[in-house]
């Protein structure tokens, strides 16, 4: 069982994250994947990894955001068209996950990961994302580990282990039908279920990394090939506590399935939304002629900003959801209901046949 890893590479954060991600990949127990990196970046390959404290050493490819799609020093990225790109080239290995570069593995991720896919064949697994609430700083040590242990060792030294579950985080999700899963997924990354090592919950209540099978993504094109899906991040849902993309892809597949064994750890970084901050950016944005409503939105967003109308996050939420029903996420939610919509309802008339 062979996994993809894609690894975005972005404008703001510092690339000193990038050697976290790096490092942790080289000290996997098991070698059996691929790194795919997105980088939207002005700089070079080169320049990158020839710049990095540590160098890959597990097969990768890299991939930049061209240098048109730069407004000043900041790109419009299309993650979900990225990944229809790898897809339609079928350069993805059988299951594949998209990392942010803040985001770091346990030693044994991919192979105590690997055994479940390889055992289950879930479409969708979620991969067990900890919230560290600490900086760069803190694990810049890592990079002097030269053995498995020693890496392990630090994680264990600074009770990183037992940071919360994403979907723990601030108890956000405590008093959902779900909170008690999620309390026990919090008590650390060798809670068993049964030496399983993994979970099924009733209904999904928050976003999480997750692994996708290759072939799931590709019968319901989940990438969203022939939209165009600019700033939005690939999670499952963005609603709060509701989730109907959830409902509809039980209908389909065991959903949702949490892994239980291994951690991916989150940095605290900086966020700076440049699209709507950046004054080079907007001023290009503004005078940029488009009909694609996600970029249409954005415009309205930083005209209400520039106006006064909207405080920062405010506008923010706009380009996420609006009344226009033009937001990422209103999008993300319309466009995905489309394609399950027809799958549910093969699936539906199917069980009707097979009853008969």
């Amino acid at each position: 069982m062979k996994v993809s890893f894609i690894v975005t590479i972005d404008p703001v954060k510092d690339l000193g994250l990038l050697d976290i991600t790096i490092k942790s990949l080289n000290v996997q127990t098991s070698k059996s994947f691929d790194v795919f990196f997105y980088n939207q970046t002005l700089m070079t390959e080169r320049e990158i990894l020839d710049g990095a404290t540590v160098k890959p050493e597990f097969p990768y490819q890299f991939f930049s955001e061209p240098a048109e799609n730069f407004l000043g020093r900041y790109p419009l990225w299309d993650l979900y068209g990225f990944h229809a790109f790898l897809l339609e080239r079928h350069l993805l290995q059988e299951y594949f996950m998209s990392l942010h570069m803040e985001e770091f593995l346990d030693t044994d991720y991919v192979e105590t990961v690997g055994e479940i896919l390889e055992r289950e064949r879930f479409d969708i697994l979620f991969g067990n994302l900890r919230a560290t609430d600490k900086g760069l700083d803190e694990f810049r040590p890592l990079l002097r580990a030269t053995t498995l242990e020693d890496f392990d060792s630090y994680l264990e030294s600074r009770g990183t282990k037992k940071a919360e579950h994403w979907s723990w985080r601030g108890r956000r999700y405590a008093s959902s039908e779900n909170g008690t899963i999620f309390q026990k997924l919090n008590q650390g990354s060798n809670w068993d279920f049964g030496n399983k090592g993994f979970v099924k919950v009733d209904a999904y209540v928050a976003e999480d990394l997750y692994l996708m099978k290759r072939a799931f993504a590709e019968r319901h094109n989940w990438f969203l090939k022939g939209h165009a899906m600019y700033f939005e991040d690939v999670h499952i849902c963005e609603q709060k506590g509701v989730c109907e993309l959830g409902k509809e892809i039980a209908k389909l597949t065991e959903f949702p399935v949490y892994f239980s064994k291994s951690n991916i750890y989150h940095v605290d970084h900086r966020r700076y939304y440049y699209q709507l901050e950046d004054e080079e950016f907007t001023r290009q944005m503004l005078a940029y002629e488009t009909d694609e409503p996600i970029l249409s939105s954005l415009k309205r967003a930083i005209t209400k900003l520039k106006n006064g109308e909207l405080r920062l996050g405010d506008a923010l939420r706009y380009t996420r959801q609006n009344p226009e029903q033009q937001g990422t996420q209103n999008l993300n939610y319309k466009y995905h209901m489309a394609q399950l919509k027809g799958a549910t309802d093969d699936v539906g008339l199917s069980r009707a046949v097979a009853g008969k």
